[in-house]
């Protein structure tokens, strides 16, 4: 072998390590041993399947948080409307305006499930409400005057909803007014000077609520001074038993109600019984027979009998036995032409050619009574044969009278013959 050649092989073999070393086969051999290169593979960038694999992997790690978040956004917004229907519910129960059957229905649903709470919101909230305005409407039916029992019939026959809701917040007040203005006028009768000022001034000017408070509450203060007024008034014409129980009830401080009762009730209850024991002390004497009679009917009959027999009956009683005292019977006798005198301390003159009829007691009065007859002249008590000679001698003395004018006619023919 030559030198030169020798000399060839020498420096190839010393350049084989360098060059192995710096080949991408045995970079990628040290870079990755678990994922040897197969003799056939070609040649890949250090990047290409690396890069892959990893991106892989970080997409399905995403796609997993995405689903997480979803429910979470799905529970919070559950959570969150839930919160909503629980703060609606809870001011449903703080509303005056809710009844019974809401509430109860309400309560239940916030003791439940959200579903609960949504169910009650959207179907039975409206159902428990329409069945508690019916109740309130009918109620009102009841107690109410008449233009509201008016108004309240035509809510319950439409049988809405909306005709209950309309009486409920509008009709209601409106036939209340009227109602109110009616007993205002009912006010008057027999009012004193209070309520009379109050009524008159509410009626030219007073507004809707301004009639609503007096009705149910201011008119019993002033009614109360109105009626302070009658118990002292009553303590004037007041009977032993009235005039006690006024006293004893203006010393006690008697509340409104309290004077209400005595002035509409109780006085009346005391009056009658002053006027029972007053009539009663008339019969304990020696009433006429008229005044006795009419006392006791009084006494049988009604409080207002007892009131009108004090006030009048008792007077036209006691005048009728006064007259039935002063008239008195007498008799007289007389002649038809003459004077009759009857017996005791009356005198009858009676002049004509009727008969006529003297009667009397002995009083002072006397009754006489005219009518036509045969020409007798009859009296009672009179002696019968004073009668006949008084009878004998007019008629003697009307014979002489006819003798005469007769006679002085015959003188009066034979002159002038």
């Amino acid at each position: 072998m030559k030198l030169t050649r020798i000399a060839s092989v020498a420096a190839a073999a010393a350049m084989a390590p360098a060059v192995l070393l710096s080949s991408p086969a045995f970079a990628a051999d040290t870079v990755s041993p678990a994922t040897p290169s197969g003799p056939t593979a070609p040649d890949q960038a250090p990047d290409a399947p690396k890069a892959e694999t990893p991106k892989a992997d970080t997409d399905k790690a995403g796609a997993d948080r995405t689903g997480t978040g979803k429910a979470a956004d799905e529970k919070s917004g559950d959570d969150e409307q839930a919160a909503k229907d629980r703060a609606a519910i809870k001011a449903i129960l703080a509303d005056a305006a809710s009844g019974p059957g809401v509430r109860e229905a309400a309560q239940k649903a916030l003791d439940g499930t959200a579903a609960d709470m949504r169910r009650f919101l959207e179907v039975i909230w409206q159902k428990e409400q329409y069945t508690d305005d019916r109740v309130r409407v009918a109620r009102l039916h009841s107690t109410g005057g008449v233009a509201v029992k008016r108004e309240a019939e035509k809510a319950l026959r439409a049988n809405t909803h909306a005709a209950l809701k309309e009486f409920l917040t509008t009709g209601q007040h409106t036939a209340r007014y009227e109602d109110d203005q009616v007993e205002l006028f009912r006010m008057l009768n027999g009012a004193g000077r209070g309520i009379r000022e109050a009524v008159v001034k509410l009626l030219r000017d007073g507004t809707p609520e301004q009639v609503r408070q007096f009705v149910a509450v201011g008119q019993h203060s002033v009614r109360a001074s109105d009626d302070r007024v009658e118990l002292s008034r009553m303590l004037s014409d007041a009977g032993p038993g009235l005039k006690a129980a006024v006293e004893a009830l203006l010393d006690g401080h008697p509340s409104n109600a309290e004077l209400r009762e005595f002035v509409k009730n109780t006085q009346h209850a005391l009056r009658d019984t002053d006027n029972e024991v007053l009539i009663s002390s008339m019969l304990n004497g020696t009433p006429g027979p008229e005044l006795k009679k009419a006392a006791l009917a009084a006494l049988k009959g009604t409080a207002a009998d007892r009131a009108a027999f004090l006030k009048t009956g008792q007077h036209e009683a006691r005048a009728k036995d006064k007259a039935a005292e002063d008239s008195g019977t007498g008799t007289g006798s007389g002649t038809g032409t003459g004077t009759g005198t009857g017996t005791g301390t009356t005198q009858v003159v009676t002049t004509g050619t009727g008969t006529g009829t003297s009667t009397g007691t002995g009083g002072s009065n006397s009754n006489l009574t005219v009518a036509g007859g045969s020409g007798r002249l009859a009296s009672t008590g009179a002696d019968d044969a004073e009668n006949a000679w008084l009878a004998a001698g007019s008629a003697s003395a009307l014979a002489a009278g006819a003798a005469l004018v007769l006679a002085n006619r015959r003188r009066r023919m034979s002159a002038e013959g």
